[in-house]
């Protein structure tokens, strides 16, 4: 499974969590486990505001995975020439029947993000069969507590790449057992857990 390092951008600021202190390009690790590094660009996903010039000086030292929130085919193209390897794409933003024309012109892998909150309904209806996987927003509990949505979500994790965005290192272990691709954690838990041991 892979662990993958997390970094914010809000208000044209780097962010080793949402609410983090500010974080400088050459303080970010040179690379990762997982050979990547999620970007969650708040201001882009917020006020369709992507940082492309940031991605951009990240994409010099970083494989970069970004969640920008784009809202049409042109942002997506947009975040590819900023440097991006990997988008994930929000169904609340985005119209899933343009999915197919991105993977006709690029082979960046394309991620869905979807929250557990709002999906109650069959989560197999937010993929479309020309995406790479789900980006999942919740928490283990969630999952335990319900019977039927612990199953579909296993059944997803067989079916296709899942990664659950984490805001706790203890609960690694859980997703390793339910079968995830990857765990998205933020940057500042990913350096207290380096310090802790």
């Amino acid at each position: 499974m892979d662990i993958i390092p997390l970094i914010y951008i809000k208000n044209r600021k780097l962010r080793g969590a949402i609410e983090g202190k500010m974080l400088f390009i050459n303080e970010l690790p040179e690379q990762s486990d997982a050979g990547k590094l999620y970007v969650k660009d708040i201001d882009g996903i917020e006020r369709d505001e992507p940082n492309l010039d940031i991605y951009q000086k990240l994409s010099e030292k970083h494989d970069l995975w970004v969640d920008a929130g784009p809202r049409m085919f042109g942002d997506v193209v947009d975040i590819i020439m900023a440097g991006a390897t990997s988008i994930t794409l929000r169904k609340n933003l985005f119209p899933t029947e343009e999915i197919s024309n991105i993977k006709e012109v690029t082979e960046t892998a394309i991620y869905i993000n979807t929250d557990l909150k709002d999906e109650k309904q069959d989560m197999a209806s937010a993929i479309s069969h020309s995406v790479d996987g789900l980006v999942i927003s919740c928490d283990g509990k969630q999952i335990e507590d319900d019977f039927k949505i612990s199953e579909l979500f296993r059944t997803m994790c067989n079916k296709y790449k899942v990664y659950v965005a984490e805001l706790d290192e203890k609960n690694i272990s859980y997703w390793t057992n339910i079968g995830v691709a990857g765990v998205l954690l933020d940057l500042e838990t990913m350096k207290k857990v380096s310090k802790d041991g």
